[in-house]
C-alpha cells in the first residue's frame, strides 16, 4: 500500500506542471512566482515539521503510608501527556516517606531526613537531565509535571529557584489563555502543566515560571485577581504574644474548612516539615473562597502574583516580625504550590496537612529552630 501511494505521489507530482501549462500558457512570470511560493511552503512545512517540541519530565513524589492510597493515574495520564506533546519524555518517581501520628519522635525523625534526601535525589536526577539537555541545544522546550504533596512541590519548586544554568521555554499553552498573555508565551522560563478538571483537556499550561511572578498586579489585573481570591490582612486569628512564627494561609482549593484548621494550628502551635514546633504571632491569608482557579495561564499566574505582592506588602508593613519564622498553610493545585516554592521557598517553610500540633519534640535534633 506505501509503495502504491508512492507512485501515485510521483505521477501526480510529474503531471501536474503539464496540467498547470495547459491552464494558464506560456505565462513565465506567473509559473515562476508560483514555482518560488510552492518551494517557500514547502520549506516552511518542512522546518515546522521538524521543530523541536521539547522535553516533558513528570516528577512524581509518592508518599507512602499516606491517609488515602496515592494513585498512579495522575502520572500515567502525565506521561500519556508528556508523549504526545513532546519529541520525548522522562520520569523521576521517589517515594516520600511519611510517618504515622502515633509513631515514635525517632521514628518521625527518620522519616524527615528520609523525605528530604528523596526531594533533593529527585532534584538531582531532574538537574542531571536538564544539564543534558543544554549541553545538547539550551533552546529545547521542557515541560516539568509535578505530581506531589503540597509541602514537597513548594520545597521542589524552592530548588528550583537558583537553577540558573539553562533557559528552559514552555510548550502546549493552554488554549484558553487571555490574549493578554500574547507575546509572553515564548519567553517564559519553565512550564508547569496541571491536570484540568474541564472534560475538553487533560492538562493545561498553568503557570510559567519566570521573574515576570514577582511583579505587583496593574490596577486592572488587581481587580481582577480580587476576584479570584481575598487578602485578608487582618484576620480572626488570637495570635500567641510570645510566639516564633507567623502564618502565611493560602487557599485557593474548595476546602471549606481549611483556613479555620490552619488558623487553630497556627495559634496553638503545630510542626512544620523541618519538625520544628511553634506558635504563630499573626496570620495573613489569602481565600480563594469555594471556587477553583479558572483554567487559564493567566489566571493561575495573576493568583500566584497576587499571593506574593500581598505577602511582600504584608511582611514590609510589619517590621516588627522580621526576625520571625514565615510558615506555609496551603491548600491548592500543586503548580501554584511550586510557583509559590520557587518565590518563597528560601524564606518560608511549609506546615503538612494533617497539622501536626504536638509539641513533645520541638525539633529533630532537640536545639530551638531558629528564622530562616
Amino acid at each position: 500500500m506505501a509503495a502504491l501511494a508512492g507512485v501515485a505521489a510521483a505521477v501526480a507530482a510529474g503531471t501536474a506542471p503539464d496540467v498547470i501549462k495547459s491552464w494558464l500558457g506560456d505565462q513565465r512570470g506567473f509559473l515562476t512566482a508560483l514555482c518560488v511560493a510552492s518551494a517557500a511552503a514547502f520549506a516552511g512545512i518542512n522546518l515546522w515539521q521538524q521543530r523541536s517540541k521539547g522535553v516533558g519530565i513528570v516528577i512524581a513524589l509518592p508518599r507512602t503510608n499516606w491517609r488515602a492510597p496515592w494513585s498512579a493515574q495522575w502520572v500515567a495520564a502525565a506521561v500519556a501527556h508528556a508523549r504526545r506533546h513532546h519529541d520525548s519524555c522522562f520520569t523521576v518517581r521517589k517515594d516520600i516517606v511519611t510517618a504515622r501520628p502515633d509513631d515514635a519522635a525517632e521514628v518521625k525523625a527518620s522519616a524527615r531526613e528520609a523525605r528530604a534526601d528523596a526531594i533533593e535525589l529527585a532534584y538531582e536526577l531532574v538537574n542531571a537531565r536538564l544539564t543534558e539537555l543544554a549541553e545538547a541545544d539550551p533552546s529545547t522546550p521542557v515541560s516539568l509535571y509535578v505530581n506531589a504533596a503540597l509541602p514537597d512541590a513548594f520545597e521542589m519548586g524552592a530548588r528550583f529557584k537558583f537553577n540558573v544554568h539553562r533557559r528552559l521555554c514552555s510548550v502546549g499553552a493552554s488554549p484558553h489563555d487571555d490574549a493578554s498573555i500574547g507575546d509572553r508565551k515564548a519567553v517564559a522560563e519553565v512550564a508547569l502543566p496541571q491536570r484540568a478538571e474541564l472534560a475538553r483537556t487533560d492538562f493545561f499550561t498553568a503557570v510559567r515560571i519566570s521573574g515576570r511572578l514577582k511583579e505587583p498586579p496593574t490596577p486592572a489585573e488587581a481587580v481582577r485577581a480580587a476576584k479570584l481570591a481575598t487578602v485578608i490582612e487582618e484576620p480572626e486569628f488570637d495570635g500567641a504574644s510570645d510566639g516564633g512564627a507567623v502564618a502565611l494561609v493560602v487557599h485557593l482549593a474548595d476546602n471549606p474548612t481549611m483556613v479555620a484548621e490552619a488558623l487553630l494550628a497556627a495559634r496553638e502551635g503545630c510542626l512544620d516539615v523541618d519538625g520544628c514546633w511553634g506558635r504563630c504571632r499573626a496570620a495573613l491569608v489569602v481565600d480563594g473562597g469555594p471556587a477553583n482557579i479558572p483554567e487559564t495561564t493567566g489566571d493561575f499566574e495573576l493568583v500566584v502574583r497576587h499571593v506574593y505582592a500581598a505577602w511582600s506588602a504584608w511582611i514590609e508593613a510589619r517590621p516588627q516580625y522580621a526576625g520571625l519564622r514565615p510558615r506555609l498553610f496551603i491548600a491548592a493545585p500543586a503548580s501554584v504550590a511550586f510557583a509559590l516554592g520557587w518565590l518563597l521557598g528560601h524564606k518560608v517553610t511549609p506546615v503538612a496537612h494533617p497539622y501536626e500540633t504536638s509539641s513533645e519534640t520541638p525539633n529533630k535534633t532537640g536545639e530551638p529552630c531558629t528564622s530562616s
